[in-house]
């Protein structure tokens, strides 16, 4: 891994996760530098909030460095690789993300969002019914600890207010994991999936009914369709993402999800 002295003359040493595309990333000292965007200040505002209600599983926003990137708290642990490492595929793996996603959705609920803030996709304070969202709330976005724990959720740029249960939802989704086989072994399962075993941990950690879980990812794939379909033309990430067909599978993993556990039970093979 190279190294070069940025602005400060710090070491900086590239850092590359798991996610689909190269956000230039680098770590200098205790800190992570990125590109930033219009959407930095609410973002670290929301961070600030969050670490302040005791979340210590998101980066303590540190402003920007001289050459305009913003800088985040270093958050020590292991991304999730490709395929997913062994703590995601094991029981307790899922009920761990139950509750990672149960604490995320109890400190956005809380979170007093300023009228003026400025979203990469959207523009002030949620509305009736709405909760800031973290957005891609998967398990590319963690990093995980030598105990199986979750230490760190990671890359918020997505948040922006809209449904409270999307993050759960979309976590379910790819913890069950709630798709074919196909699709499971490719993330990195060895043989199929005990998916009601999975789910009923992931509610466990989650504190909601399974039903409730299933209801939540069904929407998270809908919702993502769209994303896809309506960002395609003004982004161009999501113009990549729509290239590759993430919306056609969003769509293929709902119907998947509807036939198999279309009233909230898995009804087995």
């Amino acid at each position: 891994m190279g190294e070069e002295r940025e602005p400060g003359g710090e070491q900086e040493s590239p850092l590359s996760g798991a996610g689909l595309r190269d956000r230039k990333l680098v770590r200098a000292g205790g800190t992570v530098r990125r590109p930033a965007g219009p959407w930095t200040p609410s973002v670290h505002h929301l961070l600030g909030q969050l670490r302040a209600q005791g979340l210590e599983l998101v980066p303590r926003p540190l402003g920007r460095d001289e050459a305009g990137r913003e800088v985040l708290s270093f958050l020590p642990g292991r991304d999730q690789g490709w395929p997913f490492i062994a703590e995601i595929l094991a029981p307790a793996g899922a009920a761990e993300l139950g509750r990672v996603a149960a604490r995320l959705r109890r400190a956005l609920a809380g979170y007093r969002c300023p009228p003026d803030a400025r979203w990469q996709f959207a523009a002030g304070a949620p509305g009736p019914g709405e909760a800031i969202q973290h957005g891609d709330l998967g398990p590319w976005n963690l990093l995980w600890g030598d105990d199986g724990r979750v230490t760190g959720v990671l890359d918020w740029d997505y948040a922006h207010p809209g449904d409270p249960g999307f993050d759960t939802g979309h976590l379910a989704w790819f913890t069950v994991p709630l798709m074919d086989d196909e699709r499971a072994r490719a993330r990195g399962f060895p043989a199929p999936p005990d998916r009601a075993a999975r789910l009923a941990a992931f509610a466990a950690g989650t504190g909601l009914p399974e039903a409730a879980l299933v209801a939540a990812a069904l929407a998270a794939q809908a919702e993502y369709e769209r994303r896809v379909i309506t960002r395609a033309a003004a982004d161009g990430e999501w113009a990549g993402f729509a290239r590759r067909g993430f919306h056609r599978l969003a769509a293929r993993d709902r119907a998947w999800t509807l036939a198999r556990f279309g009233g909230g039970r898995d009804p087995g093979p």
